[in-house]
């Protein structure tokens, strides 16, 4: 006779609270990705009622531009905008950027290929043979994070176009260290806190 044992130590409570759809005619831009090279990121404070949005994009020829919207989940408005931009030149005491070789190591975290956390579910837990009055079975300890933070990505890279979903990376990272996709997942997040000083 096998038998199994799951044990859950926490629930999780992971949910957009608006549609992506919504949000973007509030910030007055397209639900597709127009442009050949663009990231989106829409963070979710599960205990607030604020989101902020990421959006990177080249318009051509290596222009590059940022915009980060803080967005009202209660009230439906943008709260605040932050553009950015990358000029080529030295601006008094600020030193161009170069914003190529960001997008070049938001590309190496695998943001094209990764998948939503749903989906590499059944790797997020430890497992161990136990036995029990004689009998042997599989012992199962699945760590769940208590609300938090959630993401939403969009990427497309020429003919290349991903869209995937996470949620508190750091503390799963921390549960399960050698699981890929929560290192990129960090990894990705490592690259916008480390040039934009966002999300610290």
């Amino acid at each position: 006779m096998k038998f199994y044992f799951l044990l859950f130590f926490l629930m999780i409570s992971n949910c957009f609270g608006q549609e992506i759809s919504e949000i973007n005619k509030v910030l007055e831009i397209p639900d597709t990705l127009g442009f050949e090279k663009e990231i989106r990121i829409y963070k979710d404070y599960s205990i607030t009622n604020t989101m902020e949005i990421f959006r990177m994009y080249d318009e051509g020829k290596d222009n590059w531009i940022v915009y980060i919207f803080s967005f009202s989940k209660k009230d439906k408005t943008v709260t605040k905008i932050d553009q950015i931009q990358f000029p080529k030149e030295i601006i008094g005491k600020l030193k161009p950027k170069n914003a190529y070789l960001i997008w070049l190591n938001l590309l190496l975290s695998n943001v094209e290929y990764l998948p939503s956390q749903k989906n590499i579910d059944y790797k997020l837990k430890t497992a161990k043979v136990i036995s029990e009055d004689g009998e042997y079975g599989i012992s199962k300890n699945r760590k769940r994070a208590l609300d938090g933070e959630s993401y939403k990505v969009f990427i497309k890279n020429g003919i290349i176009k991903n869209d995937f979903s996470f949620d508190n990376p750091t503390i799963y990272l921390k549960f399960y260290p050698t699981v890929d996709e929560l290192v990129s997942y960090n990894e990705l997040l490592s690259i916008i806190k480390k040039e934009f000083n966002l999300w610290e």
